[in-house]
This record gives structure tokens, sequence and C-alpha cells, in this order.
């Protein structure tokens, strides 16, 4: 029930905590060897550098340099050929679209596999950003290794490695993905020591201040490679598994729905669109402009389907250790809301495991009305006699919440309307075959659901 969920993110750590799940899920999902455990002070100081990002300073630095790179790079989402085949004319693709296997069409269009081009399209550009672009430049397959352990991860947390080819490539996957963190690192080390990072990693000046400061604080407080390594693949993942999955699915609804799509577009026109002064982006495309504030505090349609669509996607678990015997009550409100005569009151005695089932709450009608519906309009509210809007979030807790609610929740909500409204103004998208985008069905793997199969799309250009 809603208001037993918001009783529980009001606790004290004292209380509850997911102190030692959290020191579980570190083992058996990044192989840590209990560092996270063992390592106690360094592990907490290295995980308070990313309170960084909750701050203005990194969410407006990493906002512009975000949207900066989008503006340069969303025509080349899919590059136009006026050839069957790039590869005939020497040209290379991009990593993006090497990954969504694109094929070009006489007419301009392109075929793709639309959830890992977009998957990676995003990942490419969001990890440049943090980390720099020496980490991809020197491991041209981290996003492969990051994609393939993310589809087996749950296959990590529920031991069932033996009989799975997927946790196995999981597993092969985040070796790989230690290693290169763990080099990373060693480099950036290095030049905050004033040292030679080695010939790979010459040029490290475009390192986010964040992940400058978390390579310092990992070295003040001497963490082991092991401590350093793991939890930065953890953070990698993290910062790409949701938003990625979650503008894929976005696109897939907003694409599939013609009024929707005409509403959004022109609610965003203002805030974003091809650049008036005819500016070029990456490969001679038109180069978009786009104000992330006006974006952010003016389009609520675009917004409550962001929402909509984590409300959809999003099945991750709450896990809370309770520490001190608590007494949870139903609010008047949600007892009727449940069907019940009255209220009731829960003992939950120390020792016992809270498990939120967010995916489960979201899914209720009795909470959501038609929950199997896509309606961003149950996020909107009108205030006031001039009509004005504002979106509400209400009972959706995909970022978690009280002490343990995501750090780069401000940053990521900011980051998929860059991405999905950008690529709204420079592309229709449409099925291959038949009429209209059939969405592929949900899989499993991490907190966001990836589709169970790869959905192929037929993608033209708006502007040249």
């Amino acid at each position: 029930m809603p208001s037993l969920v918001q009783q529980i993110f009001a606790q004290k750590l004292s209380t509850l905590s997911k102190e030692k799940i959290l020191e579980w899920f570190m083992n058996v999902t990044f192989a840590d060897g209990h560092a996270t455990r063992d390592e106690h002070h360094a592990f907490h100081e290295g995980h308070k550098a990313l309170n960084m990002m909750l701050k203005d300073d990194f969410i407006t630095e990493a906002t512009t340099k975000t949207a900066r790179a989008v503006e340069m790079q969303v025509g080349s989402l899919v590059t136009s050929a006026p050839w069957p085949s790039p590869a005939e004319e020497g040209k290379d693709l991009e990593p993006w679209e090497k990954a969504g296997d694109v094929t070009f069409h006489d007419d301009g269009t392109v075929d793709a596999n639309f959830y890992s081009l977009i998957v990676n399209y995003m990942g490419q550009i969001v990890i440049d950003m943090l980390w720099g672009k020496a980490l991809i430049r020197n491991n041209p397959d981290l996003q492969k290794d990051l994609w393939d352990f993310d589809e087996g991860v749950h296959h990590l947390v529920t031991s069932l490695l033996a009989m799975s080819a997927a946790g196995r490539r999981a597993v092969t996957a985040r070796t790989r993905l230690t290693k290169a963190m763990e080099e990373w690192h060693t480099a950036m080390a290095a030049v905050q020591r004033g040292d030679d990072p080695g010939p790979q990693y010459q040029d490290l000046d475009d390192v986010s201040e964040v992940m400058r400061v978390r390579v310092k604080t990992w070295v003040e407080n001497h963490a082991s490679a092991k401590l350093q390594g793991t939890n930065d693949v953890s953070v990698l993942w993290g910062v790409n598994v949701n938003s990625n999955k979650n503008v894929f699915w976005m696109l897939l609804q907003i694409y599939s729905r013609p009024e929707l799509l005409s509403d959004i577009r022109e609610e965003i026109a203002e805030y974003v669109k091809v650049s008036p002064t005819g500016e070029c982006g990456s490969n001679g495309f038109s180069k978009l402009q786009i104000d992330v504030d006006g974006l952010c505090k003016n389009c609520p349609l675009i917004k409550a389907s962001f929402y909509e669509t984590m409300r959809m996607n999003m099945s991750g678990l709450g896990i809370r250790q309770v520490n001190q015997d608590l007494v949870l009550k139903e609010s008047a409100h949600d007892a009727t809301m449940f069907g019940k005569k009255r209220p009731q009151s829960y003992r939950i005695p120390a020792g016992s495991t809270l498990v939120l089932g967010n995916g489960t709450m979201q899914q209720d009608p009795r909470i959501f009305e038609d929950p199997d519906q896509f309606r961003p309009q149950r996020f909107i509210d009108k205030e006031g006699k001039d009509g004005s809007v504002r979106v509400n979030m209400k009972n959706l807790h995909t970022f978690g919440g009280g002490s343990y609610k995501c750090k780069g929740r401000y940053f990521a909500e900011k980051e998929m309307l860059i991405f999905a409204a950008s690529i709204l103004v420079m592309w229709d998208v449409g099925p291959v075959d038949g009429d209209a985008l059939i969405l592929p069905k949900m899989g499993l793997a991490g907190a966001s659901r990836s589709p169970a199969a790869d959905i192929r799309v037929r993608l033209a250009r708006r502007y040249q």
C-alpha cells in the first residue's frame, strides 16, 4: 500500500537498512570477493563521492555536456548513404550502428534493430561524458560486455550460472568490464599524482568532475583494486541499465501512437529544433538546438510519458533489513481503496526482511487505473484557474525513496528527455513490414525490462 511504503521510506537507517543486502548483492552480482563488506570505510567514502550527482553543479555540467553531444550526433543515429552499402565506399559505421545491424535503402531510409541501436547510442554519449572518451576507445567491446552482463545478471543473483548460457556470458563480460575499469582507474590516479598514465590514456581531460573525485577518494582511502573495479562496474551498469532501456520503450510507445506523437512534437517544438543558423553536426547532418530548461519545465506530456514508461517497464525490488521492531499502519484512504472496513497495523520484528514489490504496485489497478494501458495523462494534474498543469509521480517509486533514493535521479530525468525529444524531432520510425509498430514482449534483465527479442524498424530522416 502507498501509505505503508511512505512509512518505510521515512524510517531511520538504525531501523531499516540495506547494508547487508548490498554487501550480498555486490558479492554475487559483481564478484567483489566481499570487498564491500570487508573494506567498509573505503566503500562508504567512495559511495559518498557519488552525492555530487545530486548537486546543481554536476547536474548542470552533465546535462549541458549531454545536450551539446546530442545536438551534434542525433543526426548520426543512423548515417545517410546514397549507396547500397557504406562499406563499398570505405565508410565506417558508428559503433551504435554496428550494434544495431543497420541496412541502408536507396530511398534514404534505414532498417535497424531498434533496442540495440538506442541503448548503444545513448551509452556511447553518457559513458564518454562521465568517464571520458578514452574508456570506450581503449575498450571497443565495453558496451557489448555491458549488455551481455545485463542480459545474464538475474541468472547470477538466482544462482543459475551452472545451467545458464546467459549467466556464463555475464561472468565473462563482468571479468572484462572489471579489468577495463581497473585500468582506467590506474591511469586516472596516475594523472592525479602527476605521473605518466601510459600511452593508451594520454588524454583524460574530458573526464567528469564526479569521476575525478571518486578516483581521488578511492586512492585516499586505500581501496583495493577489487573494491574499486567492481564498484565502478556497478556504477557503469547503473547509469545505463535503466535510462537507456526506458528511452527505447518510451520511443516505441510514442511512435506507435500517431496522435500522441503529434502532440509531443508540437509541445517540444519551441525547445528542441533544428539549428536556425543551418549549422551541421556529426557527418554533416543537421544540428539541433536544445533548450534543456524549457524542455524539462514546460513540456508536461513528454515528461508524463517518461513516468508512464518507467511505471510499465521497471520492476525493481526495494529490500530493507529490519534492525529494530517496526509497526506500520495503513491509512484510512488506502484501507478504503483496498476494500477494507478499517485500517490494519503490522508489527515487523527485528531480523526480518522487507521487500517492496515496485513492479507489483505499478501494475495494481487499485493504485493505477487500467495499468496495462499506456496513459501518460495519469501523471498530469491541472492547477489553478488558468488551467496550468503539473506532472506528479504520485505513487510511482522507480527512483526508490528515503536514504537510498537514486543519486542520479535528477540527471536521469533530464537525460531521458534530451535523448527522447531529440530523436522524435529528427527521425520518423515505423515498422519494416505492415502498417503499425508492434511492441515486443518484455523479457527479464536488470531493474528495467529488456525486450524478449529486438524489434526491427525503419527510420527516415526528417531533416537533412
